[in-house]
């Protein structure tokens, strides 16, 4: 990959990104999936707070464009199966690992019932810890300090919480999934059943509930949160869906 497009003189700015994409074109740089990230990445700093702080990698299929030479925060852009990825990697000053809140600037956590930022701050209440890695659907951050000593991963799982399910609300966790997992078509397909279902069926649950979803090699919960919820398995094989139990309990 040629990674000679280099401008450390910039910061990660709306500006600047959109600056070096005009140069890009000019000098007729086709790369799609390269000029699509950089898009993304314009998006993902126009109001981003650490953005005077970075450094931005941008990987397409033949290109790499890196812009900022701040190493306090650095900020990679990439693709993978039509989706784009942002991995974030921050070396701690000293020795303790500190989670911040503007790490996680921009990002939309699939687990709300325990963010990935919360399960970052319990990681780190082991003092010894020395390397995290937060991995949560297309977001990751790691943090490493200049010392070996144990390390951690923590992935987290999607689980998207509703206070009343309703088909307006399970409308919005649909807007949720097409912008957050727009290739999972399966988790897709059965949420529009529930809607279906919703909008059709009177005696539909509307609390103590949650919905069990299998599809694209994924596992997706919606939960109203309570205790001893009735649960609903819903299968998506790729053809067609199943859901078990098949009617309101």
């Amino acid at each position: 990959m040629n990674t000679s497009f280099c401008y450390p003189d910039f910061h990660p700015n709306m500006e600047n990104i959109l600056s070096v994409k005009r140069e890009l074109k000019e000098n007729n740089i086709s790369d799609s999936i390269l000029l699509s990230n950089l898009d993304f990445a314009e998006r993902f700093f126009r109001d981003h707070p650490l953005k005077e702080y970075s450094k931005l990698v941008v990987k397409g299929d033949y290109f790499c464009v890196q812009i900022g030479g701040d190493v306090t925060y650095v900020f990679t852009v990439t693709s993978e199966d039509s989706q784009t990825y942002v991995h974030v990697f921050i070396l701690a000053r000293n020795k303790r690992i500190s989670i911040d809140a503007n790490q996680f600037y921009y990002h939309s956590c699939q687990d709300e019932i325990k963010s990935c930022f919360t399960q970052a701050q319990e990681a780190v209440t082991d003092e010894d810890l020395t390397s995290l890695h937060i991995i949560c659907n297309r977001f990751s951050v790691m943090y490493s300090t200049r010392y070996r000593g144990p390390r951690s991963t923590v992935e987290t799982k999607c689980q998207l919480k509703l206070e009343n399910i309703t088909a307006e609300s399970l409308l919005n966790k649909k807007v949720w999934l097409q912008k957050e997992k727009p290739t999972c078509h399966g988790l897709i397909a059965c949420l529009d059943h529930l809607i279906i279902q919703y909008l059709t069926t009177p005696d539909a649950p509307k609390s103590n509930c949650s919905f069990i979803i299998h599809a694209d090699k994924e596992v997706m919960r919606i939960t109203t949160g309570e205790q001893d919820e009735r649960e609903y398995f819903l299968l998506h094989n790729g053809k067609g869906f199943s859901m078990y139990p098949p009617a309101w309990k």
